[in-house]
């Protein structure tokens, strides 16, 4: 709409026709390629309702049954009979839905259950299952449950309650090679866009959660990725600003944090200081947030000797590479502030002319964001610029105290005080001590000082 930017937040409603148990459907989980061993068997059970027998106590961080031992081959896909057979056990379990009122408030998600299998050995294939989408009262838990198959029986071995989201999205196996845990993500949500991940572990007899993350994005808030090429996956849980501005406005600050297991626990992996003079200047360009330096490093690196260089390349890679500025990026200007380029800022203000750079409400606040809008006059944007400038400030610090040589860096940062206010001493200094180093330093200046 024009001349006022508007962040639409809504809930979907989905409506269920029937008052009678939910579908057996059964969603087949996007699991990560893992390779099989190739002495894996799998019981081909026929699809039939399975007989249930409590194994254990159901609690919520794990029974002690034992009647079966640690699992050791490699995690599986669950095949087709025994997903639907556990579907149908799951759904049979759950409270039937209510049928929608007039208004079709009433109405839920449930029906849906993800299936996955976990291992299977001589000791029998286990699984784990959870209901999938929105319980009709979103206080009720969403029950994952781990069944051990023997024969044609499965074993209910323990259950944990899940209430940390409103709707569960997906189950995904987590392939990490741990001949005494196995691992996976119940993915889901909460609100109109924020997603949650948790981590379950469970080591044949406990089902415990390892880690928790929550995401103000609908994407995901933990995905599985190979960081540092060692083979093992790592989780990256997502630590994205998506409230720069709004959420709807797109101006974000891409950043996460990246976990390892290492047996027992998942471990924060961070950067270190190093010995090896490049990679601490790297380290050193990334804590000032000057991401674009780091890229410009990366190449001048030897190949690390060490486990913790070895994590501080890969990184410090891996997060100067989400900073890059996107092609599409809301708001350019942030952007290049955001990946520590600040040459590249001013080059945008360069573009408009020293006249409009010195102008508040001038045309160098474009993009995206400013689709549609008169930004001399649209006060929609008011609150927008004041966090804008006290994002420059906040950046250009960083870099300056890091290196106090970088004149675009300093020029940003006058600029950005003398816009809220042309009198700001601190301000008014950055800009003369880099007036003499570019004549458009001292045109913005001038035309500052003349308001």
């Amino acid at each position: 709409m024009r001349g006022r930017i508007i962040e639409l937040a809504f809930i979907s409603l989905f409506l269920v026709a029937c008052s009678a148990t939910p579908s057996a459907s059964v969603e087949t989980p996007s699991v990560p390629t893992v390779t099989q061993n190739t002495d894996t068997t799998t019981s081909q059970a026929a699809p039939v309702t399975p007989e249930i027998t409590e194994g254990a106590t159901v609690v919520t961080d794990g029974a002690t049954p034992t009647q079966f031992v640690l699992p050791t081959s490699t995690p599986s896909n669950a095949d087709a009979p025994d997903a639907t057979a556990l579907a149908a056990t799951t759904i049979a379990l759950m409270p039937a839905t209510a049928t929608p009122d007039a208004s079709g408030l009433t109405a839920s998600l449930q029906g849906d259950v993800v299936v996955v299998a976990l291992s299977n050995g001589a000791e029998g294939q286990f699984f784990a299952t959870i209901s999938k989408g929105m319980m009709e009262n979103i206080d009720d838990p969403h029950p994952l449950t781990i069944y051990q198959k023997n024969g044609a029986e499965f074993v209910s071995v323990t259950q944990y309650d899940f209430t940390n989201g409103e709707y569960i999205g997906d189950l995904e196996l987590l392939p990490i090679p741990d001949s005494n845990h196995m691992l996976f993500i119940v993915h889901g949500g909460v609100g109109a866009h924020s997603s949650f991940g948790t981590v379950f572990s469970f080591d044949g007899k406990t089902l415990k959660s390892e880690l928790e993350t929550q995401s103000d994005a609908g994407g995901g808030a933990l995905t599985v990725m190979d960081v540092n090429g060692d083979g093992v996956q790592d989780v990256i849980g997502d630590a994205t600003d998506y409230y720069v501005f709004c959420y709807a406005c797109g101006v974000r600050i891409n950043s996460d944090i990246v976990y390892s297991w290492d047996g027992a626990k998942f471990v924060e992996q961070t950067l270190t200081a190093s010995s090896d003079a490049t990679i601490q200047k790297a380290i050193d360009y990334a804590k000032a947030q000057r991401w674009n330096m780091v890229t410009k490093s990366l190449p001048t690196i030897s190949a690390p000797t060490n486990d913790a260089d070895k994590w501080n390349v890969a990184l410090l890679t891996h997060w100067s590479t989400i900073r890059i500025p996107e092609t599409d990026a809301a708001f350019p200007f942030l952007s290049a502030v955001y990946y520590g380029d600040y040459d590249a800022a001013v080059a945008m203000l360069r573009a408009v002319g020293a006249k409009d750079a010195a102008n508040p409400k001038g045309k160098w606040f474009a993009g995206p964001i400013a689709e549609g809008i008169d930004v001399a006059t649209d006060t929609s944007i008011d609150e927008f610029r004041v966090i804008l400038f006290d994002n420059v400030v906040q950046f250009s610090t960083m870099a300056l105290t890091q290196d106090d040589t970088v004149t675009s860096a300093r020029f940003l940062r006058g600029w950005a005080k003398t816009l809220v206010n042309p009198r700001d001493p601190e301000g008014l200094k950055d800009l003369q001590a880099v007036a003499t180093a570019d004549p458009f330093y001292a045109a913005v200046r001038d035309a500052i000082v003349s308001r």
